[in-house]
């Protein structure tokens, strides 16, 4: 039930960025009509602590920062609580059997309980932070950067095990 949540809570945020982007970006425009990368990531951070971690998980309980994360509170990249540590991460995990295709190494790969970084657009071969929010950008098992269609894959919701300080 958890993971079902999970997922409808992303979609739903990638379609809570699709239609407020454009007309929050403008709040966020530097001097010299350049974005405020920083800004960007705080607002994406905030957004994704509200709507996101806050339906499908506890309070008290924190998932791991969206993409790059915030900026807002210098050595945190939370927003509500900057003394929080990650409970629980997003991976990423195919639909179906068949492999799906990864945009942006141009070939069909299986995909399998990969880090979720953040949403994206996909256009002239590249990735991109603007609508439409269509795309998810991850990391594999091998550590490599992957886009693929978010029809294509599952969101799911994985503890983060506390490791136990060895003493030495």
């Amino acid at each position: 039930m958890i993971n079902e949540n999970l997922d409808k809570a992303i979609r739903i945020f990638a379609e809570f960025l699709n239609n407020t982007w454009n007309t929050v970006m403008p709040l966020l425009i530097e001097r010299y009509y350049t974005t405020d990368e920083s800004s960007v990531s705080d607002w994406l951070q905030a957004n994704w602590e509200i709507l996101v971690e806050r339906k499908i998980i506890k309070l008290n309980f924190y998932l791991e920062v969206y993409g790059e994360g915030a900026d807002f509170n210098g050595t945190s990249s939370r927003i509500t609580d900057q003394n929080a540590l990650p409970n629980f991460s997003v991976k990423i995990n195919q639909s179906s059997q068949d492999k799906i295709f990864d945009f942006l190494n141009e070939k069909f790969v299986y995909i399998s309980n990969s880090d979720f970084i953040h949403l994206v657009s996909f256009k002239d071969g590249f990735y991109h932070k603007e609508p439409i929010f269509n795309f998810v950008l991850l990391e594999d098992e091998k550590g490599i950067e992957r886009v693929v269609q978010i029809n294509d894959i599952k969101f799911d919701l994985f503890e983060i095990k506390k490791r136990k300080r060895v003493k030495g």
